[in-house]
């Protein structure tokens, strides 16, 4: 029932606004065609590699055959809300062995900055290792036949799913085996006798994988159009510690933050008072894979080569693990009935408030996809709607997702009309969707930006045939009086360029 309510926000709107998510829908579209369509196939080319990156590549595209593209990409997020929530309870019950309500506070951090970035590859990912972990808890002491086959499987679904999945299965497992060969140390005669061995082929074989994937090979040949041109990046970038926290407060963030401080009041609360009536604990033996999480977090670059908000991930994972690993067995009616009745009711609260704003926010996307049906058949689109932190850039503002994101909405033509757009997520290493030579070459708006330079536009009106922008951003120089405004809407504004 929780899972449904919190599914209805995603159900009531065309497109949900998740910053990356049309984008990564555009990519599921052009591998669903498979080359079919020649407008596509003249623009796109469909490469897979070894990439820990694929958990929606290979979920959604296989669903097309059933249900429209639209339609695979919410299943697509039912289907890591259902293991992220799934998740929580089953390694709860591993942990615990027995089950409880407690683990279902795990719904109050579905949506979270993670989430409203469109990271939903990752979530996915967290979702099958918060599953891997409980059944590693439940099999670690059975025979190495049947564990090391089992886990060899599981790592390496988690690899290819999102590599920070199989980071934390890792960093859990190998930490909580530790301790417990720490431990029984002086019982164990031999270190086989120990279940944590098991595990160590599985893991060897996903880290020989990442040896073999292109994801860290890549060179400035390879880097994504709006960076080309731009030194090799750093390695690793940090962040002050005030990022780090505004990370950890992302872990429950929506676009209502007083509701979100409420939450976390309420929540925060709870766990107090189950401290102060000593009923609220955490299992101990899996303080030190909490302890490990809670570290990596803190030290997590902020950028790794050319991916950025790195360091946002790790906290939802840290509050999700504590969560199964935590319980207050409530026995007496008279507090569980409250308590339930209370947090259900904040639960719906939240819910109708993001739902109320993504509706008001998918108004203006249908106004935009109707402007995008009105495009010709494989026509070329810049896009030069842009960040908010390429005008007020803060660390705050980085890892806050803009409330109604209209930076990727571009890709939804890709679905709708096949045409090129500027800004498709295509760079090797990292997707298997990349650029044909022939449109390789073309310009885009960030590269500029980048550099602070202006935009040449007389260059882009003979490479591309229609331009959209923001009407709250400005561009510098403005769009030229010569390009022809053909559609707009509240928020945006279509222009038809000089090329023929």
């Amino acid at each position: 029932m929780l899972l449904g309510i919190a599914l209805i926000p995603v159900m009531l709107v065309r497109i949900p606004p998740l910053v990356d998510y049309p984008n990564h829908m555009a990519r599921m579209h052009i591998l669903a065609d498979a080359g079919k369509s020649p407008w596509l196939s003249q623009n796109y080319e469909i490469h897979w590699d070894i990439l820990p990156n694929l958990a929606m590549d290979m979920v959604v595209p296989p669903l097309t055959r059933f249900v429209s593209v639209e339609t695979a990409g919410k299943v697509f997020i039912g289907l890591t809300f259902a293991l992220l929530v799934g998740g929580v309870m089953t390694l709860h019950a591993a942990l615990h062995r027995r089950w409880s309500p407690w683990p279902l506070l795990a719904v109050f951090f579905l949506y979270n900055s993670v989430f409203l970035w469109g990271f939903l590859n990752y979530l996915f990912g967290l979702g099958l290792a918060l599953f891997a972990c409980a059944l590693w808890m439940i099999l670690r002491e059975r025979s190495a036949a049947l564990v090391i086959p089992v886990f060899s499987l599981a790592t390496t679904i988690l690899f290819f799913s999102h590599l920070f999945a199989f980071g934390i299965f890792a960093m859990v497992i190998l930490t909580y085996e530790l301790a417990q060969w720490w431990n029984h140390r002086r019982e164990t005669a031999r270190t086989l006798e120990t279940p944590g061995w098991k595990a160590l082929p599985g893991i060897a074989l996903a880290l020989l994988l990442l040896t073999m994937a292109p994801t860290f090979k890549s060179n400035p040949d390879d880097y994504p159009l709006w960076l080309r041109g731009s030194p090799p990046p750093s390695a690793v970038t940090l962040s002050p510690l005030t990022v780090k926290l505004e990370s950890l407060k992302g872990t429950i963030r929506t676009e209502h933050q007083g509701l979100d401080r409420v939450t976390a009041l309420a929540l925060i609360g709870l766990a107090g008072i189950g401290l102060v009536l000593r009923q609220w604990y955490v299992v101990p033996s899996m303080y030190p894979p909490l302890v490990l999480v809670a570290l990596a977090a803190a030290v997590m670059p902020s950028t790794i080569g050319t991916t950025a908000l790195v360091d946002i991930r790790l906290p939802i994972a840290l509050v999700l693990l504590t969560i199964a690993s935590s319980d207050w067995p409530i026995t007496r009616r008279r507090w569980l009935v409250p308590v339930a009745l209370i947090l259900s009711t904040l639960f719906v609260v939240r819910m109708t408030a993001i739902t109320d704003h993504w509706r008001e926010t998918d108004r203006h996307y249908t106004q935009f996809v109707q402007q995008l049906d009105r495009l010709p058949q494989g026509t070329r689109l810049l896009s030069a709607i842009m960040l908010a932190s390429y005008y007020e850039w803060s660390p705050r503002a980085s890892r806050v997702p803009d409330p109604m994101p209209m930076v990727n909405l571009s890709c939804w033509g890709v679905i709708r009309r096949a045409v090129f757009v500027s800004n498709l997520f295509s760079a090797p290493g990292q997707q298997p969707v990349q650029l044909t030579p022939a449109v390789r070459p073309l310009l885009t708006v960030e590269e500029f930006l980048l550099h602070a330079a202006p935009i040449p536009w007389n260059l882009i009106s003979t490479q591309y045939d229609y331009v959209v922008v923001q009407r709250s951003q400005r561009l510098t120089p403005p769009v030229p009086l010569t390009f022809i405004p053909v559609g707009s809407g509240d928020e945006f504004q279509f222009y038809r360029t000089e090329r023929r």
